[in-house]
């Protein structure tokens, strides 16, 4: 049993304990029922209030990892009005010199305790699960703003690359940095040929990768996708995730990037959204470099 379960049960428990003890307490003081209702049911309902915390507590997984604190605060609040019953009591001893309902007093400032202590400790749990998410959410966001500038950086470098096995090189180091695979190859498929620009895959062999770029060329230019088991290709199962995109596709050719991780990367959809801008500008860039290559050729001739 993890710990919240065991606190929830546990406080679920001294509640409904706390609520019959009040009940017992109530019917020995006095046999009228306005005076039992009168006396017992606020504090009954506490004890039960108390276990209903206790219920919600080990249902909700809001707070794992919380119910330490909870528990901290619950025994804190017992402790604190069982020595103000001691006060109390010590003071009714001096003036009066009788103890006669000091079980009753104790009980009942006990029950008023725990309860206390239950709701300022869920209080207390609740607004540092929420500190949590936001840091959490801070954090995402700083990472997000880091890579988009990244983005950036890398779109300029690609857009000035000289040639298309530059930019190539570019697109293979920004899809490392984004989505940290450091195996990306990029590869260019035409009737029957395959010419690879950049490749350091290898975990696969280059003919395992050039398959894999055959598999995905019909894919839409420019989408970035993440594959999940069962991959287009055998690939080995230390292979744990593969991303593929089309940077280029013409008549003729069809250029294509694929990375692969044998590490649990997670690749989100904020980043296939930033790796397509990567893949666009590299995109544009062949374009161009291609044009420019052909019109060379026109002019040598």
């Amino acid at each position: 049993m993890n710990q919240r379960l065991l606190t929830g049960a546990t406080l679920a428990l001294s509640g409904v304990i706390l609520a019959a003890m009040q009940v017992l307490h109530a019917v020995q003081q006095t046999q009228i029922p306005v005076a039992v209702a009168v006396d017992a049911l606020p504090f009954a309902a506490m004890g039960l209030a108390i276990a209903y915390a206790g219920i919600w507590l080990a249902r909700d997984t809001t707070f794992e990892g919380a119910t330490s604190r909870v528990a901290v605060w619950a025994a804190g609040g017992v402790v604190a009005f069982a020595a103000i019953a001691a006060l109390l009591l010590f003071s009714q001893r001096v003036t009066s010199g009788s103890l006669a309902r000091a079980s009753y007093l104790t009980v009942d400032l006990i029950t008023v305790g725990a309860l206390a202590g239950v709701l300022v400790g869920l209080y207390d749990a609740r607004s540092r699960n929420r500190l949590r998410e936001l840091t959490a959410e801070r954090d995402r966001v700083e990472a997000f703003a880091g890579k988009a500038a990244d983005v950036n950086n890398y779109g300029r470098a690609i857009a000035s690359a000289p040639s298309v096995d530059g930019v190539a090189a570019f697109v293979v180091e920004a899809f490392g940095t984004m989505t940290g695979m450091d195996e990306t190859a990029v590869i260019r498929l035409s009737d029957g040929d395959t010419v690879t620009f950049a490749n350091t895959v290898r975990t696969i062999p280059a003919d395992v990768v050039g398959e894999f770029a055959r598999a995905v060329r019909t894919q839409q230019q420019g989408a970035v996708t993440v594959h999940d088991r069962p991959f287009p290709v055998d690939i080995p199962e230390s292979v744990t995730d593969c991303v593929s995109a089309v940077a280029l596709d013409d008549e003729d050719t069809t250029t294509v990037v694929i990375s692969v991780t044998t590490d649990e990367t997670a690749v989100g959809e904020e980043d296939q959204k930033l790796l397509e801008l990567i893949v666009s500008h590299a995109s544009v860039r062949m374009a161009t470099l291609d044009r420019q290559s052909v019109d060379s050729e026109h002019t040598g001739q």
